[in-house]
């Protein structure tokens, strides 16, 4: 499979690729909340149900998610939040669960990278495009963290149980790593586009005012709870200008060779 030249397809192309059974958990208080199970991947695979689920954050949560979440039976738990994000929003775990919960931060929140951020997000002179190059230049930056979702990989290769990975929306950090989970599976590009691009149907149900918190203005916040094909498509050019390919990187840093791949496919792919 050749990843060396993609193609960035238009919004209403991508969408026809969204007829697989992905099934989003229905959690209101985290509309990001979704598996990666009914994804089509190749010669007629799936992904198995209730195995990989993908999120944003989950802090109080009413009893009604509560409920959804204690019946996906998720025994691990992959933080990729940075502190400050995590005493902010603790995630609301059911003890019933009895969840492990692994804490791989993604980069860092340092004062000059949280100072860029807030010096864009808070401009008189804001628009939509500032946004598309900060957005772009963090996904690129993920490539330089690569190490840190080796975690991710270790568990999934290592354990048999349900396993979540999440950040603060679940769309950047979370759909990097679900991005390359699913290429190991064995996805072609317009499957892992549709999975990544799935995180705009959380934007309008997503709670804006919890980015007060960070001093975002709530009229802009719709835009940057929101992906594009070129963010995901920034990370991995970034890939493949630092190592050549994704299989060399995935191989190099995350330990996920050709045996790996097989032996992950072997446990999380079924025939339709």
């Amino acid at each position: 499979m050749n990843f060396k030249k993609y193609i960035v397809l238009p919004a209403f192309l991508i969408s026809s690729f969204t007829v697989f059974a992905q099934q989003n958990l229905g959690l209101k208080s985290s509309p990001n909340f979704r598996e990666l199970g009914g994804i089509e991947v190749q010669d007629g695979e799936i992904v198995k149900d209730h195995l990989i689920y993908r999120s944003g954050s989950f802090a109080h949560l009413p009893e009604e998610d509560k409920a959804k979440l204690e019946e996906t039976k998720i025994q691990t738990i992959i933080d990729f939040r940075s502190d400050f994000e995590i005493e902010n929003e603790p995630d609301d775990i059911p003890a019933s669960l009895n969840a492990s919960w692994i804490h791989t931060p993604i980069g860092s929140l340092d004062p000059k990278a949280m100072n860029k951020f807030m010096k864009v997000m808070t401009s008189e002179d804001f628009s939509n495009e500032m946004v598309d190059a900060l957005m772009i230049d963090a996904n690129k930056g993920f490539v330089e963290s690569i190490q840190d979702f080796k975690p991710l990989f270790d568990n999934l290769l290592n354990t048999n149980q349900a396993v979540l990975f999440h950040c603060s929306a679940g769309k950047d950090r979370t759909g990097f790593a679900s991005s390359l989970i699913l290429y190991s599976l064995g996805a072609d590009w317009e499957t892992i586009m549709a999975d990544y691009l799935r995180s705009n149907e959380a934007v309008g149900k997503t709670d804006k005012s919890k980015l007060e918190m960070y001093g975002i203005p709530k009229e802009r916040a719709d835009y940057l709870m929101g992906v594009k094909p070129e963010y995901l498509q920034a990370a991995w050019d970034a890939v493949e200008s630092k190592y050549g390919s994704v299989d060399v990187m995935l191989e190099k840093e995350l330990g996920i060779g050709k045996k790996e791949k097989k032996a992950l496919r072997k446990k999380y792919l079924i025939k339709k």
